[in-house]
């Protein structure tokens, strides 16, 4: 993963220059979001988790998938769902797995392409009303 001073988020696909805007158009894993609080507790360098946006100051592991967040003027994103970790991680460092657990940062696809700058500000914005809902059972 390289550092940059911005990027160039396109409508329905994700960062260019990125793999995963390779993907089909509209799939749910445009974008990787992570806060620095959650990086800064695993104590992994920028960029280990594969994470393309990383903000400080939101805990975006409390935020449902369908919130919309504007990053910068420009760039408008929608979570799409937590990101799980997988097995690479423990390649990283042993046990790593396991605690990124709820912390490795959220999906997002983006629904309005722009150019995205380091140190611009998140707004969280509407939360869609068409986006997919957890239903949790009751107890009895």
């Amino acid at each position: 993963m390289l550092r940059v001073p911005e990027a160039r988020a396109v409508e329905g696909r994700g960062l260019e220059g990125d793999r995963h805007s390779l993907r089909a158009l509209g799939h749910k894993r445009q974008v990787l979001l992570l806060d620095e609080a959650s990086r800064a507790a695993l104590d992994v360098p920028v960029g280990a988790l594969k994470e393309n946006v990383v903000v400080e100051g939101l805990p975006l592991d409390t935020l449902p998938p369908g919130q919309r967040l504007a990053l910068g003027d420009e760039v408008l994103v929608e979570l799409t769902e937590p990101c799980v970790p997988c097995w690479k991680l423990d390649a990283l460092r042993p046990g790593l797995l396991k605690e990124s657990w709820g912390r490795r940062g959220q999906l997002a696809k983006v629904l309005r392409g722009g150019t995205v700058r380091e140190g611009d500000g998140v707004r969280l914005l509407d939360v869609n009303p068409d986006a997919p809902r957890i239903i949790r059972p009751k107890l009895p």
